[in-house]
């Protein structure tokens, strides 16, 4: 059956059944789903982690620097595909992940799996109007290294605009040639896969699973979930986002929750300001999505599951037990879980743009691997 003709038929056979009675048949599901989970694509269970908050220091050497905000960014990129996956019932009992695109998965030589970790790949994604001429952007790019002892749980973030060798990739033309170009290209030159190859290809790392988060759908998410609260500290004047806002607290609806992520004119400008923004709205919107008027209203449920499904990329083997379970690693982990840069410094042909540091980058991940 079509995933969103189920979900309207859902959000129709459940919105008149009493609140208890569809917690209950929530919690029992959800139970009933994670007792059930199957192994992972390697042949062994999942092995996934209960995060606590991080110590200070991690051991190894590890540039780790710690951002409030940077938690926001991946808790929200795993929470859109999970919140309401764990709590509407007959995605539950299908035991998967209701994307609108799942990619088969790695067809490449694979670098080995050596520790206990489980590492997945982030990817926000911008798709412009077809009008615009302009192709699918990796908004941003980061790898969610869940590991065993909770205290090297950690996001690491990667320039989006950083110069590195990206491999040949599968692409509708039949291939592309290997090339030395921004990272962020790698979802327009050959999707989800492409952007993973690269990333275990540069770091080493065996990546576990991936995830694309599109804008296509974020307007809806926002919508579904009656608006996202935003504390400004100066007003926002943006013709190009479309976004007009004051100062203070505002409650932004879809249209402009979108400009407001998209915008370049707030704060200085920069990506890095920007980041900053996208990760404030985005732990609002985690925290609105698990509040209980959301997960006890099966009606908006069904609304808010439909949006997700029309912005997620998964791969096959990404179940609903393993995105649970990530989601719960993060929450528990709190705002104090690392966040840590991949060294980088100007790249030699343009300063204007990022290289990875080496050897910087390349100890920073044979430490992960063996994790």
């Amino acid at each position: 059956m079509d995933d969103l003709k189920m979900l309207r038929d859902l959000g129709r056979d459940l919105e008149h059944e009493p609140a208890d009675l569809l917690a209950r048949q929530r919690d029992r599901l959800l139970a009933m789903s994670m007792a059930g989970s199957g192994p992972d694509h390697s042949g062994r269970r999942a092995r996934l982690p209960r995060t606590t908050r991080a110590g200070r220091s991690a051991g190894g050497g590890l540039p780790v620097r710690r951002r409030r905000w940077a938690w926001a960014a991946a808790a929200a990129a795993v929470a859109a595909v999970t919140v309401a996956i764990a709590v509407v019932p007959a995605m539950l009992v299908r035991g998967s992940v209701p994307a609108a695109r799942v990619v088969a998965g790695p067809s490449w030589d694979r670098p080995a799996k050596q520790g206990t970790s489980t590492n997945v790949l982030l990817v926000a994604s911008d798709r412009p109007s077809p009008q615009s001429g302009l192709g699918v952007r990796a908004d941003a790019i980061m790898l969610l290294h869940l590991a065993a002892d909770p205290r090297r749980t950690m996001v690491i973030t990667i320039p989006r605009r950083s110069v590195v060798r990206i491999p040949s990739c599968p692409a509708a033309t039949g291939g592309t040639a290997p090339r030395l170009d921004m990272i962020n290209r790698t979802l327009d030159i050959g999707g989800l896969e492409c952007v993973w190859k690269t990333v275990e290809s540069l770091t080493g790392l065996h990546v576990d699973h991936a995830v694309e988060v599109g804008y296509s759908g974020f307007a809806a998410i926002v919508d579904a979930m009656g608006g996202v609260s935003v504390k400004l500290p100066a007003a926002i004047d943006d013709p190009k986002a479309k976004l007009r806002l004051p100062a203070g607290t505002s409650v932004l609806d879809g249209a402009q929750a979108l400009g407001y992520v998209r915008s370049r004119a707030a704060g200085d400008g920069s990506d890095l300001a920007r980041t900053r923004r996208q990760a404030a709205l985005l732990l609002e919107l985690l925290r609105k999505a698990t509040a209980e008027s959301v997960l006890d209203d099966p009606a908006r449920l069904a609304r808010l599951l439909e949006a997700v499904s029309r912005s997620i990329t998964t791969d096959r083997e990404l179940d609903v037990a393993t995105m649970t379970s990530m989601a719960q690693a993060l929450g528990s982990a709190g705002p104090d879980i690392r966040f840590v840069d991949v060294p980088w410094e100007p790249y030699v042909n343009d300063r204007n743009l990022p290289q990875w540091k080496q050897p910087e980058a390349d100890r920073l991940f044979a430490t992960l691997a063996k994790d």
